[in-house]
């Protein structure tokens, strides 16, 4: 971790993990939560995802934001997991799609998917998802 990145994670409880397979959209995802105070866990597939889930127990979780089409298993698996577990099913999940990935979408749907950030992932767009989630939570207008 750069001195940079541990600069601007402040102190909060408040947990995200990530799943999304290309670098350079895990980092813009991980900084942009970052910024807006989350604690964030970025990883580079569903598996690592549903791991770092399951080992997350005391830790004040709050969301999990994946990537549709990853390798060794994609978000549409790792949110059946989290539905199918009686411990998470509750937990808030958002896919990152691209409008090309309909037939996920639809089945996402029937998994009770809480949102989706179309790519490419912005400031505004990940802001938006996370306000229809947490309606008390203030999120900036803008980036900082």
């Amino acid at each position: 971790m750069s001195n940079q990145e541990e600069q601007s994670i402040p102190a909060t409880s408040e947990k995200i993990i990530v799943a999304e397979d290309s670098p350079p959209n895990r980092k813009i995802l991980v900084h942009l939560l970052e910024k807006l105070g989350y604690k964030v866990e970025g990883c580079e597939n569903g598996e690592k995802a549903w791991e770092a889930v399951q080992a997350s127990d005391n830790e004040n979780l709050v969301a999990v934001i994946s990537d549709i089409m990853m390798p060794t298993m994609n978000g549409i698996e790792l949110l059946k997991n989290i539905r199918e577990s009686d411990k998470y099913k509750n937990l808030p999940v958002l896919l990152v799609t691209a409008v090309s990935d309909k037939e996920y979408i639809l089945e996402a749907k029937s998994l009770n998917v809480n949102g989706y950030i179309l790519k490419p992932v912005t400031f505004q767009r990940v802001t938006g998802k996370l306000s229809e989630l947490f309606p008390d939570k203030k999120f900036p207008k803008m980036a900082a």
